[in-house]
């Protein structure tokens, strides 16, 4: 028996639905593991460059960014997912724009759970066939010297260009590789996504300007680090590390 699990990654607006359908999908599927939710587009965006999950399940209406265009995004970084439709908008024009965006399905709310679960066990069969094979296709089933090199390079980069705008498309540009190429390689020779990494040594280097310079404002800390945004940043920093700046600072300050 495949003892296989799949990641996936749910984008509603609306807090009740958006943990029922978390929930119900790993009832009535348990390969499938919920690695994060998000509220909006934008942060659903966020989310699937650092987790990279085979499934997103998304909402049309959503804050920041609409599901179609949280879609067109993860595409670009991530052509291999698979993506649901959960909406209650049933027009032609969306059910349009889910085929033109290769949607591999779109579901009515409220979500019948046997419509759900021909889904999820369509997809899971789909994915177990394809998981062996992806890897011989980009020539990740025989990593040797030189690929496992590359990947350290790409991590030795992005430690010391912390600072400069980043983006995978970029990322990959740089190093002569195709986007897709380069996350796949990353993981399985570093065991993380360049994002992630990318991240880490942001908040990293964020908590030694924190607790170092106590005169520094938080906008300050966070356009060193590589955030324009200075709400952003905080946002992101309190998932990595538990607290906000602010409060990072006044704890250590009190340590």
């Amino acid at each position: 028996m495949d003892d296989r699990r799949f990641s996936f990654v749910v984008a509603e607006d609306e807090e009740r639905i958006r943990e029922y359908i978390a929930r119900k999908t790993m009832e009535l599927d348990p390969s499938f593991v919920c690695v994060a939710t998000a509220a909006d587009g934008e942060e659903a965006a966020e989310l699937v460059e650092r987790h990279l999950p085979d499934l997103l399940i998304t909402d049309i209406k959503m804050p920041e960014l609409t599901g179609v265009e949280l879609i067109e995004r993860v595409r670009r970084t991530n052509p291999d997912i698979r993506i649901l439709i959960v909406s209650g908008y049933s027009e032609f024009e969306y059910a349009r724009r889910a085929i033109e965006l290769d949607v591999d399905e779109y579901i009515l709310k409220p979500v019948n759970a046997d419509e759900l679960r021909r889904f999820l066990l369509r997809i899971r069969i789909q994915l177990e066939a394809s998981a062996g094979t992806v890897d011989a296709q980009f020539g990740l089933d025989r990593i040797g010297l030189q690929e496992t090199e590359l990947a350290k390079a790409v991590e030795l980069y992005l430690r010391e260009h912390f600072r400069q705008p980043y983006s995978l498309e970029h990322l990959a540009s740089r190093f002569g590789c195709k986007t897709a190429y380069l996350i796949r390689l990353y993981r399985k020779v570093i065991g993380s996504t360049p994002t992630q990494d990318l991240i880490r040594f942001r908040i990293e280097k964020a908590k030694r300007l924190l607790t170092g310079h106590p005169h520094l404002e938080i906008k300050q800390v966070a356009a060193a680090v590589g955030y324009e945004d200075a709400l952003y940043f905080s946002r992101l920093f309190k998932k990595e590390a538990g607290l906000n700046p602010t409060a990072f600072r006044d704890s250590m300050s009190r340590s």
